[in-house]
């Protein structure tokens, strides 16, 4: 396995993180605040309280601190070095330790973790950035093997249609090879006009199943956690206090919680 210190130097991913300001993406924006609520509202339906949960790609670890403070035990994990020491360093500053354990691990090699060990694991930013399937179900053969029988995984993907078009709404079209390549379960090209889809896989709710299944899940539920908004933030941070307010309750009722109508998407799967 190659060493920690080679993956953060060596990958582009770990490099883009490295000078990304992680911290406060998901309360930036009122669109990231959505993102972050609606993982938590689709969430909250399948986490028994108390439960042992394991976060991969954690970031500075806002959804692993929320779960920490209302009981569960959580271990959250990151491949970047300066996100496991924000993370530990918000921790210290919450009084945590006793219930978030953190550490610096590679979502495709969990070794330090025993079969079974959690009740649920929460894969909300690796699966996306894995750039051939064979990755990406690696880290889901993981993710299986960590959690009991019966428990659940929750994958973070993005839409791959609502990324193209994206792409031409800020007047950046795509080479005909380009799009040949976005849509392929392997994807390494490096020569896209937005940096982030040189770090990213786009998949569609049929390639995550599929994943999914192949490696031992049962899909339970897909939701849209930021709703068309996602690529076009300017529609949500343009309305008013009542009128946000008022959206974000249809968001998270029915509405555009579709996947099918998100930039960023969820799906909950339950280990068979």
């Amino acid at each position: 396995m190659t060493d920690m210190a080679d993956i953060a130097d060596d990958t582009l991913v770990a490099r883009h993180y490295e000078t990304f300001s992680e911290g406060p993406r998901l309360t930036k924006s009122r669109v990231r605040r959505l993102e972050f609520d609606t993982s938590l509202h689709v969430l909250g339906g399948h986490l028994p309280p108390g439960s042992a949960l394991l976060e991969l790609g954690a970031g500075h670890g806002a959804y692993s601190l929320h779960y920490a403070h209302r009981g569960h035990r959580v271990t959250a994990t990151d491949l970047v070095g300066a996100n496991v020491e924000a993370m530990r360093a918000r921790a210290d500053a919450e009084g945590l330790w006793a219930a978030l354990d953190v550490r610096q691990a590679d979502a495709t090699c969990l070794k330090e973790f025993g079969d079974g060990e959690f009740g649920a694991v929460l894969c909300l930013g690796p699966y996306y950035h894995l750039r051939t399937q064979e990755l990406r179900r690696r880290a889901l053969d993981e993710c299986r093997r960590v959690v009991r029988a019966g428990g659940i995984v929750a994958v973070s993907y993005i839409n791959r249609p609502l990324a193209v078009n994206y792409l031409l709404a800020t007047g950046r079209a795509l080479a005909a090879e380009q799009y040949v390549s976005l849509a392929q379960p392997d994807d390494l090209r490096t020569d896209y006009p937005d940096d982030f889809f040189s770090i990213s896989h786009f998949s569609t709710r049929e390639s995550v199943d599929a994943d999914l299944q192949a490696c031992g899940f049962e899909a339970v539920e897909h939701a849209g956690t930021d709703g068309p908004s996602g690529f076009f933030p300017r529609v949500l941070e343009d309305l008013d206090e009542d009128a946000y307010r008022d959206y974000r309750a249809y968001h998270l009722g029915t509405g555009s919680r579709a996947a099918g109508t998100s930039s960023h998407c969820l799906a909950v799967a339950r280990r068979t």
